[in-house]
């Protein structure tokens, strides 16, 4: 217990705690001389409107899903800021510039600068970080097609943030975790074999099997890991010989050192299991897995476990910039100056920035009417609507899938 306890006294000592994040001790030190400054020369209740955007979206990808909204807005709710927020709906999967190359506004703050200046910094983190894990994800789940996918990813993570993660791979289509503390919080079954720690100890994946199916509940399905000692295909039928009818799947997570051909490996485990008509064993493969093995892989595979790729994503380089200054139109070199909304055309599928006033957005293509996306979501500090549930963000997500997103 004295070991525990020391060890969370360490661990705190490196974490922000939600007070300090409120009281804006989490942002970078500039926000807190100017805003001295500001209170100095009166200027700290100057109006603005400053707007989120992005230059670019990682690896290539055409769309992004924005994700980390909902923190946002408790974050500012529970530091009492006097501010109106306009967002585009969480989940929401778009480029980053409209159809005429200008940045679009994720995210807009309407209020006096000297007020939410030092949380520029945590509301950043915040989009950049979950959006980033989300957009990959997707891309994932996109290149996988109706495959099972596993987020395997929190142990490259600091423990505390692994609810986190597994919530933007659960909103962008994941189908399980293994993380039980995000299992709880998302209201589903944590997912998950056994180490090759147990194997070991059990001296083989027979003695394994059968202990597990001995001790877990039998509504948990019996999927044997068969790489630890042997050949994949040995190990794959000394699990069948030891759980017979009860195994259900088998997980691959060869070392990349041993993999030579993976494909190769699959399919001469797939004809054993043709040889003694069990062909109803599901395969899984992790370790190491990314769009491109996903795409090679799929027509072999049943399911992925995907980690790194996913919790290590690269982040979407959100930035809050000023673009008005009490009511007249400024921006510094590359932003677009004044107040914008975006509209969203169904019928083209395309995306315009437009005066923020306008009383309709008209599509450039078609000339039909768009869909306003920047919709009031704070005002004055106060939440105007009940968060979206995670399972509602993600069918929301999985209904754009199709359209907008390209591998």
């Amino acid at each position: 217990m004295f070991v525990s306890i020391q060890w969370l006294i360490y661990l705190e000592q490196w974490l922000a705690t939600k007070e300090e994040v409120i009281e804006g001790k989490t942002t970078d030190v500039y926000f807190v001389r100017i805003e001295e400054c500001l209170l100095g020369d009166n200027l700290d209740k100057t109006k603005v409107w400053a707007e989120v955007t992005t230059g670019g979206i990682p690896r290539d990808s055409k769309n992004l899903v924005f994700l980390g909204l909902q923190d946002v807005l408790n974050l500012l709710s529970e530091a009492q800021l006097p501010v109106n927020i306009y967002s585009i709906k969480e989940g929401t999967v778009l480029p980053n510039t409209d159809i005429n190359g200008v940045k679009i506004p994720f995210l807009v703050i309407e209020g006096a600068y000297g007020d939410f200046a030092i949380y520029e910094t945590p509301l950043l983190g915040l989009l950049c970080f979950q959006s980033g894990v989300g957009t990959s994800a997707l891309r994932i789940r996109k290149a996988a097609e109706d495959r099972i996918l596993l987020s395997f990813g929190i142990r490259r993570m600091p423990p505390t943030i692994a609810p986190i993660i597994d919530r933007a791979c659960y909103v962008a289509g994941f189908d399980g975790i293994s993380c039980v503390l995000s299992a709880e919080k998302l209201g589903i079954e944590a997912t998950g074999t056994m180490p090759h720690a147990f194997i070991m100890i059990k001296g083989g994946i027979e003695d394994a099997m059968i202990s597990f199916d001995k001790h877990i509940d039998s509504e948990v399905s019996r999927i044997a890991l068969a790489d630890t000692f042997n050949d994949e295909r040995v190990e794959v039928l000394q699990a069948l010989n030891a759980l017979g009818d009860k195994l259900s799947g088998v997980r691959l997570d060869t070392p990349s050192s041993r993999k030579g051909s993976f494909r190769d490996i699959i399919q001469e485990i797939k004809w054993e299991l043709k040889q003694r008509n069990r062909e109803d064993i599901k395969i899984f493969l992790s370790g190491g897995l990314n769009e491109e093995s996903i795409l090679e892989l799929k027509d072999i595979a049943d399911g992925f476990g995907i980690g790194t790729y996913v919790s290590n994503s690269p982040t979407i380089d959100f930035a809050l910039d000023i673009v008005e200054i009490e009511s007249k139109a400024i921006a510094k070199r590359g932003k677009f100056a004044g107040r914008k909304q975006i509209g969203y055309c169904e019928n083209c599928q395309t995306f315009l920035c437009d005066d923020f006033l306008k009383e309709e957005i008209v599509c450039q293509t078609c000339g039909k009417r768009m869909n306003k996306l920047l919709e009031k979501v704070m005002e004055n500090g106060k939440i105007l609507s009940k968060h979206p549930t995670p399972k509602e963000i993600r069918e929301y997500v999985l209904r754009q899938k199709e359209e907008r997103v390209e591998l």
